[in-house]
């Protein structure tokens, strides 16, 4: 098994990324052509972005192996990344950010995890973990977030924005997230038995700002206690002990 090549879709939500996203397309290839056993294609899902992502985006298909998906309007994060499953036809999928924060030197670990593991995730909270001057209120309100998604989940960094799976976890499901945490969803829904954390460094955005708001922040709290009803009556209709 450790000699088939991992074919793996890496799909990446764009809204006004056009000075970060051929700068994430050569992080990444750069990372990888030392894995000559991964084989790896970036989707690019942009939401019709007024600043020509989309564009920039299929400009790089001259020189790496990227896809695009353009959509005509800004229709949220977990729709783009359920886009950019639709569009794949790998049976490895995973998902990352464009904004540069996440670090593509971990992306082997995570790729290669899935030889054994079902759900691989880079992890803000590991211990040799690094996040970048976060502010003291983002810092407060991720901790809060994902010391409640770790009980219902068990996974170290379940609000995760950068993860790998094999395409079986997610088999026949109806994925409703339309928010940023769609990684919680698989979670709480996928059928997956093994999960494996890296630690990484969460870096500064570099061009972007931070599409985070009350909103998305409302709609996570939402998010989170649908889940913990929907985790309670699965159980209950199993004959699991809650």
């Amino acid at each position: 098994m450790t000699d088939t090549p991992l074919r793996v879709s890496l799909i990446t939500p764009t809204y006004n990324e056009c000075e970060n996203i051929a700068l994430l397309a050569q992080e990444i290839f750069q990372v990888l052509e030392k894995f000559p056993d991964i084989d790896l294609e970036l989707i690019v899902v942009d939401d019709n972005s007024p600043d020509g992502t989309g564009q920039a985006a299929e400009a790089l298909a001259a020189q790496y192996p990227v896809k695009v998906v353009h959509r005509p309007g800004k229709l949220g994060l977990g729709s783009a990344v359920m886009a950019g499953f639709v569009r794949s036809d790998r049976s490895l999928l995973g998902v990352i950010d464009a904004d540069l924060s996440h670090d593509p030197a971990i992306l082997p670990q995570l790729i290669r995890g899935l030889r054994e593991y079902d759900l691989t995730f880079g992890s803000r909270f590991g211990e040799t973990s690094i996040v970048e001057d976060w502010a003291w209120h983002r810092k407060l309100i991720s901790k809060v977030g994902v010391g409640a998604a770790r009980l219902l989940t068990g996974a170290e960094d379940p609000l995760a924005g950068y993860f790998f799976l094999r395409r079986e976890v997610i088999e026949g499901l109806q994925l409703t997230s339309s928010g940023y945490k769609i990684f919680l969803e698989i979670l709480v829904k996928g059928h997956w038995s093994r999960h494996m954390s890296v630690p990484f460094v969460f870096r500064n955005r570099q061009f972007s700002s931070s599409k985070l708001n009350l909103r998305e922040h409302l709609l996570f709290a939402k998010q989170l206690l649908y889940f913990s009803f929907y985790r309670l009556f699965r159980k209950r209709r199993s004959g699991d002990k809650v």
